[in-house]
């Protein structure tokens, strides 16, 4: 399987990291005009060319702004592309980028790779036997100085309320969001209310922490749920339970983007519409 990767940076340099563990992948192919590192894989600084390797799938993990520029130029060659999160800058990219993909008749997964943490995995095992009465997240992390572009709505946010959404299979009929800032023109202080069909959620999340917090607590009508998902652990009333998956997130969202390249689906991988919905909720658009 020959992958090509753009966007080198931090959250590029994690995919070539997880990609390289993988056996199924024979060929990484990379192109970043503005990445001076030295790669053993092949490096193309030329756009054509880097297209013209007979890829099987495309990552794009570059700043949110570019998204919608590089997978148009993308869609026409590749029929299999992977978008980090958020996919786009608002709805109207999105929009865009859903119109394009139909017509050049590519599949697109959403980089949500938070669906494939192993203790969120786990979870939604388990609730299999369970019902959801509320769900409370809390993500807070100190201020990214790598990120310029978006403030915490799109770099956190959108992975709870898709969390939200993927964990209880309903969709969200109200939402209420509270911001602040304290830095700079981008909210970096939010707290989200959210009504669904049968479960109410609370998310807390923050560029003001002085360390990372990641948490989950849910209430089922027959257990508690509390996760930790930077540690990976899941305790259900108060007692750990072992994971019935071992994979980083990020490999195991490869390897659901190759069962997508590979046939066509993809239960947990997240696509252009599950981007729209949370999309929709930041933009207050019903």
């Amino acid at each position: 399987m020959k992958i090509g990767l753009i966007g080198l940076g931090k959250m590029g340099k994690n995919h070539l990291r997880e990609l390289e563990r993988n056996l199924k992948v024979k060929e990484i192919h990379l192109y970043d005009p503005f990445c001076k590192d030295e790669f053993k894989h092949f490096f193309h600084k030329n756009f054509d060319d880097f297209l013209k390797q007979n890829l099987d799938g495309v990552i794009i993990a570059t700043p949110t702004h570019t998204h919608l520029d590089i997978a148009l130029k993308v869609f026409p060659k590749i029929k299999n592309v992977l978008i980090e999160k958020p996919l786009a800058l608002n709805v109207d990219e999105i929009l865009i980028l859903e119109q394009k993909a139909r017509e050049n008749k590519v599949r697109v997964g959403v980089g949500f790779c938070e669906r494939f943490n192993p203790a969120i995995l786990t979870l939604k095992e388990k609730l299999l036997e369970d019902e959801i009465i509320s769900i409370n997240i809390q993500r807070i992390s100190p201020y990214p100085q790598r990120i310029n572009d978006v403030g915490v709505l799109s770099d956190l946010s959108v992975h709870d309320i898709d969390l939200v959404r993927f964990l209880s299979q309903e969709q969200i009929l109200k939402a209420n969001i509270y911001k602040s800032f304290h830095y700079n023109k981008f909210e970096n202080e939010v707290m989200i209310s959210l009504k669904l069909e049968n479960v109410l959620a609370n998310i807390h999340d923050s560029w003001n922490g002085q360390c990372i917090i990641r948490k989950i607590s849910l209430l089922g009508k027959k257990y508690t749920y509390e996760l930790d998902l930077k540690n990976f652990e899941l305790f259900i009333n108060m007692q750990k339970i072992p994971n019935l998956y071992e994979n980083s997130p990020l490999y195991a969202e490869h390897k659901a983007f190759f069962e997508l390249l590979q046939n066509g689906v993809c239960k947990n991988l997240a696509n252009i519409e599950d981007a729209l919905r949370v999309q929709e909720i930041l933009e207050g658009v019903k």
